[in-house]
């Protein structure tokens, strides 16, 4: 299966996960989910880094969680997800050092945002530098990305409520977050 022609009659779907299906799956069928009758409210996508190459966006409702991170940080496509993504999950790549300033400008036009995970990075060593934009951000987690040394220098939401930064093995980076007890009612740290 190429594309999600196949099913985008499946009107009342609300939750669609697509793991390991290669490059050679796109985008293609999935506005039917996600307009006018479409219920899709759940999106996540692991393993096929062109799904959304060449995504031209019809009108879409809502759509709360992928993971695709280099084909979903576009600046037309957040711009269009921008006012309905409220969790986004993005799981990483074995050889993405940082993101690129396009992708960071794109994360920060997700104004709805409350829920942000970074997940498996093994080489990442900057999360985006304007999480600080996010005024909805609730919860940021950062998971198992050992090369973070620190969070953004910028700061993040003062509408965060909850901070996990797990499995990242950095003492720098902890004690960053140590020193955020009391401005964040609730941080987990391994």
């Amino acid at each position: 299966m190429g594309t999600l022609e196949p099913l985008s009659n499946l009107s009342s779907l609300t939750e669609l996960i697509l793991k390991s299906c290669g490059n050679d799956l796109i985008c293609k069928g999935l506005g039917p989910l996600l307009t006018a009758g479409g219920q899709l409210r759940r999106l996540i996508i692991y393993g096929s880094p062109r799904f959304f190459a060449g995504w031209d966006p019809n009108p879409m409702r809502v759509l709360q969680g992928t993971d695709e991170a280099m084909g979903l940080l576009d600046v037309p496509i957040c711009s269009f997800l921008s006012s309905s993504l409220i969790h986004l999950d993005l799981s990483g790549t074995c050889k993405m050092e940082r993101f690129t300033n396009e992708q960071e400008d794109a994360l920060c036009l997700l104004a709805s945002l409350q829920q942000l995970e970074f997940l498996r990075f093994d080489k990442l060593q900057h999360l985006p530098a304007g999480l600080h934009k996010l005024t909805n951000l609730k919860r940021l987690e950062v998971d198992s990305c050992p090369a973070i040394r620190s969070l953004p220098k910028d700061g993040l939401p003062i509408s965060l409520e909850e901070l996990s930064v797990c499995w990242c093995g950095n003492k720098e980076l902890k004690q960053q977050c140590r020193g955020l007890v009391g401005t964040i009612p609730k941080i987990m740290l391994d």
